[in-house]
């Protein structure tokens, strides 16, 4: 099982854990000393550690450390149109598994979901809870970033920056018939993707993600739901320029 640490949990060889992680070391996994785990540092280096102590404290002394290699040569950035129901929890889910370091969900004028100050808190420590659950799942060794729920205008201007700084962003548009991203001439190290909510983009917003440098694309014939969007998104530019090729 993996786990991940702060710097300050790793002293002279020896590994503490408490909280949650603790909690389900001792009661859920039911590790006992003697038995090992992975710890995974910031800088994204794991540690097999062999178990000493379990309790609401959990101590270990590292046996063997290694770089991780799971984690992808992109920096990957998902921006979702925030979606009804349970779809957010399966997006993040599964853009943690595909390699996203950020999902970044966003209001725009077709979303239908409104939350409340306390609503979003509770979204929000939901979502994290999520794509740490899906890191430790899936092997990764950066922990990925869910960000605050953003206003279309807040992400017209994030893009306007990161296309300044360089950094490739795509937008998917079921409008669009004819560029896909087979076309786009690029060797980017950051790529931004933007998929809308339920009811798509209007004409006028993909106009203003145009004007901020986004490179609008097509996923195909059919229109895809928003939950599928972003994933297939991801996946395709993993495969073109990252590392599920």
């Amino acid at each position: 099982m993996r786990f991940f640490i702060e710097s300050e949990q790793l002293r002279d060889g020896t590994v503490t854990i408490t909280g949650n992680d603790a909690h389900h070391i001792t009661r859920v996994l039911r590790l006992e000393a003697g038995d090992l785990l992975e710890c995974v540092d910031p800088q994204g280096f794991v540690h097999l550690v062999r178990v000493e102590s379990v309790g609401s404290q959990v101590t270990g002394r590292v046996e063997e450390t290694r770089k991780g290699l799971q984690e992808s040569p992109l920096h990957l950035v998902l921006f979702q149109g925030l979606a009804k129901g349970d779809k957010m929890d399966l997006v993040i889910q599964k853009a943690v598994e595909l390699g996203a370091a950020e999902i970044v969900p966003f209001t725009s004028r077709y979303t239908v979901v409104k939350l409340g100050a306390k609503q979003e808190e509770n979204k929000l420590r939901r979502w994290e809870r999520i794509a740490l659950e899906a890191a430790k799942q899936c092997g990764r060794t950066r922990l990925p970033k869910v960000e605050k729920v953003l206003s279309f205008g807040a992400v017209v201007a994030q893009v306007k920056e990161a296309t300044a700084a360089g950094h490739l962003v795509l937008a998917a548009y079921e409008a669009e018939r004819e560029r896909g991203i087979s076309q786009i001439a690029a060797q980017p190290k950051t790529v931004w993707v933007i998929v809308g909510p339920e009811g798509g983009f209007t004409p006028e917003e993909i106009e203003q993600l145009q004007q901020a440098g986004a490179e609008i694309c097509t996923l195909g014939p059919r229109i895809l739901r928003t939950e599928t969007a972003g994933l297939v998104l991801l996946s395709i530019v993993g495969y073109r320029w990252g590392d599920l090729g």
